[in-house]
């Protein structure tokens, strides 16, 4: 019963070690995989990197804009004095553009678009004043095309950024056209000038992008490597006029032709690869996914330090069942061969004498009186183990108890070669259960016994301590136990380590019965330090009243 109690015992911590290391395993897959959901998330991580190069597009426009201003202001500056006035003429006003733009030209000391011709076209009269450029070599634009244009310019809206248009279309074919709207005090156009450039070649003078270091820390350029950006300049109708996008940049974006200023109408293509962002970008994660791997990572260390701690108490168990059942098997033989030896003996009448017929008689039932007392302690162990041990508590009388300890133990004295007697507490009465605490005190005479060396003297006596309560003690002259490890010789199976490998053996019980007998019975157990040298075992429990034919035996002695 006792074999099957221990198998279903280990089957089931196996069995839980089993399913804390499962459920171990299982919480940190969810959290690796969980942590590389989160923190791999190319999805969010792609729409980041969107959101900075849609940032970077129009950080180069608005660069690209500080550079078409600079151009077209110098393009332009011949004009700009009467853009709100009527005293220069017309045709004047066309020629003094592609002077300047002519000069310009020729000089090389400013930035140009390379114009091939002027224009300006007065929105009363509807008419066209052109003027060519000299040493321009590029497709000419028609008077119809122009036209058209202009009119456009006349009903846009006036744009808060810039007065000037870069305008390229089907309708120009390579070329473009760029722009500056004159209007009156009443802010009604009056008049549209403009010059016709080469469309691509104007578009790399604009978009063209610098390399320097010149963006600053909050800036979305400061995060991108420029010379790995892919950048494309277009039209509406998807005309080409600067740059291209690389088919093998995985993150992409796209400024439409919306009302954008000096570029409304031209569509900016960017596209980079995730590596070519400069830093990291700053993601932070939602707060319901903090508090999922906050909460994985705790319940993944608690399971798996459950687990550690479950499965180093089976290996502590495992190894002193292991010496438990040595011990015992140690201690079940050599009575038994006792048992054996003298019954053959007595069986096949080869004693000598009647002494020796006596002695092997004693001997047989010393070794199995050691026997029950053996077996009475695993049993009460496993009692207390599974269930709580119900003793019946009464008035026992002290006298009495040591007479039944000493009837138990004297065989066993006797023959350690050892002596034992009682000091004192013969007229003292305690409440608990006789059979247990005999069984308890036997336990440390048998302890004292094991332990002591041939012609040591065992003491057992009881001390009233005045506050209700008794002491039953069992005194030896053994080597004793030290101090730190006196609490867990209390512990099932445990020896002491110099025990160990020595030839003492036993089961490891004694004292884990004592002490569970003491707390049943309502006391408690302890080791000290005793008058002679050794150690002494005390069990503390409540004082009673002696019963009546008890008293009259003590005064009768």
């Amino acid at each position: 019963m006792i074999a099957q109690k221990g198998f279903e015992k280990r089957r089931i911590w196996g069995t839980r070690n089993s399913l804390l290391w499962l459920l171990a395993a299982a919480l940190g897959a969810a959290t690796i995989s969980s942590m590389a959901t989160v923190i791999h998330d190319t999805g969010r991580q792609n729409h980041a990197a969107r959101v900075v190069l849609r940032a970077t597009g129009q950080q180069i426009e608005a660069r690209a804009g500080e550079q078409f201003a600079a151009i077209g202001s110098q393009a332009f500056a011949p004009v700009t004095p009467w853009l709100t006035q009527t005293s220069l003429a017309p045709r004047a006003a066309v020629e003094a553009l592609a002077r300047e733009q002519q000069a310009d030209e020729a000089c090389h000391c400013r930035a140009t678009l390379a114009a091939s011709s002027a224009f300006r076209f007065d929105v009363a009269s509807g008419s066209l004043e052109r003027a060519p450029i000299a040493g321009v070599n590029t497709t000419s634009v028609s008077a119809e095309a122009l036209t058209t244009l202009a009119r456009g310019e006349v009903t846009r809206a006036p744009s808060r950024q810039s007065p000037m248009h870069f305008i390229a279309s089907k309708a120009l074919g390579d070329n473009a056209a760029i722009t500056f709207t004159q209007y009156d005090a009443g802010g009604s156009a009056v008049a549209v000038y403009g010059v016709v450039v080469g469309a691509r070649a104007a578009a790399k003078a604009i978009f063209e992008l610098h390399h320097g270091g010149t963006s600053s820390d909050d800036d979305a350029l400061g995060v991108v490597w420029l010379d790995s950006l892919s950048l494309q300049i277009a039209t509406v109708d998807s005309a080409v006029l600067y740059g291209n996008v690389a088919g093998d940049r995985s993150i992409r974006a796209r400024l439409g032709a919306a009302a954008r200023g000096p570029f409304d109408g031209l569509v900016i293509n960017l596209s980079l690869r995730p590596g070519q962002i400069a830093s990291p970008l700053l993601q932070f994660m939602p707060r319901p996914a903090l508090w999922h791997l906050g909460f994985l990572q705790i319940a993944t260390v608690l399971i798996i330090a459950i687990a550690i701690v479950s499965s180093r108490r089976e290996v502590v168990l495992a190894r002193a069942r292991s010496d438990f059942i040595a011990g015992v098997s140690h201690d079940l033989r050599m009575p038994l061969a006792q048992i054996l030896i003298a019954g053959e003996t007595l069986a096949l009448q080869r004693e000598r004498d009647e002494t020796q017929r006596l002695t092997l008689a004693s001997s047989v039932v010393r070794e199995a009186r050691r026997l029950v007392a053996l077996v009475e302690n695993v049993l009460l162990f496993s009692r207390s183990g599974a269930v709580a041990v119900h003793p019946t508590l009464s008035p026992v009388g002290v006298g009495a108890l040591f007479d039944d300890v000493m009837e138990s133990v004297q065989l066993a004295v006797a023959d350690a070669q050892q002596t034992i007697d009682v000091r004192d507490g013969a007229s003292l009465a305690i409440l608990g259960d006789r059979t247990l605490v005999r069984q308890a005190l036997a336990n440390l005479v048998d302890n004292a016994l094991k332990y002591g060396a041939a012609g040591q003297h065992i003491h057992l006596g009881a001390i009233d301590d005045a506050s209700g309560r008794v002491r039953l003690y069992v005194d030896d002259e053994g080597p004793g136990i030290p101090r730190a490890q006196r609490e867990r010789v209390f512990d099932a199976y445990q020896r002491l380590s110099r025990d160990q490998s020595s030839d003492r053996t036993g089961s490891g019980l004694g004292l884990a019965v004592v002490r569970s007998i003491a707390q049943a019975c309502g006391g408690r157990a302890w080791l000290e330090d005793a008058h002679s040298g050794g150690t002494r075992a005390v069990i503390e429990l409540r004082s009673a009243p002696l019963s009546e034919p008890a008293t009259r035996a003590l005064e009768t002695v």
